[in-house]
């Protein structure tokens, strides 16, 4: 079996925050449990098939470096990853924001394992797990921000969570180029007027964060 290459997943991890300007936002402690993340990923995929991705340096870009490009738009508060499969962005930016609440979402008896088992592998205290689709998710706390990364199209995110966007919750949806065609698709667009934000990701064709709705002047003084 060829060993895990934990020092060079940590170098390129390290120089893709750099490049993205997240340097500062991650210490050495968090670079150490992302790429510790990463291998069990890798060991539980071995036998659950939680991603595609198999190459894990390939896991850095896809994976780590996309759910983090997020971290500068994510407000402070309760954050839901909706359909998070194998963590994702929930985990990383967990990981990031030890202190932070953050709900993963997830219907798949297999991921809620593995998610369940990252809970308590990685520390993750403030990380929640539910086992069931959305739809069913009535929490008693406010939610911040709802994330979505590959999960439903705009129009379909916005009807699973219509239930869950009260005053003050931002909804977060990275995309690739296929936003526009979503838009155009999603009858409560001209609605809610979302925000398009290009997010460069080293090594990923363009990548885009649909927002809605836009934060207060306040809080855009923050990302």
């Amino acid at each position: 079996m060829v060993e895990f290459p934990r020092e060079l997943l940590r170098r390129q991890l390290s120089d893709g925050l750099n490049a993205m300007g997240l340097g500062v936002a991650v210490d050495a402690d968090a670079l150490d449990t992302l790429v510790q993340y990463l291998a069990e990923l890798q060991r539980w995929n071995r036998s659950h098939n939680l991603t595609a991705i198999r190459d894990p340096q390939e896991m850095v870009t896809h994976h780590l470096l996309d759910s983090l490009a997020l971290l500068p738009y994510t407000p402070e508060g309760r954050l839901l990853d909706v359909g998070s499969g194998a963590g994702l962005p929930g985990v990383p930016l967990a990981i990031v924001r030890p202190a932070q609440d953050i709900v993963l979402i997830e219907p798949h008896a297999k991921k809620v394992a593995f998610l369940r088992h990252l809970r308590s592998h990685l520390g993750l205290a403030r990380v929640e797990v539910h086992a069931g689709r959305v739809e069913s998710y009535c929490p008693a706390e406010p939610i911040a921000a709802i994330l979505s990364r590959a999960t439903a199209s705009l129009a379909g995110l916005d009807a699973l969570t219509q239930h869950l966007q009260g005053s003050g919750t931002q909804v977060l949806a990275a995309k690739g180029p296929g936003w526009i065609a979503e838009l155009q698709e999603w009858p409560r667009a001209t609605e809610l007027a979302p925000e398009i934000i290009p997010l460069t990701v080293p090594g990923l064709p363009p990548r885009f964060l649909v927002r809605w709705p836009k934060p207060r002047l306040s809080a855009d003084s923050t990302g």
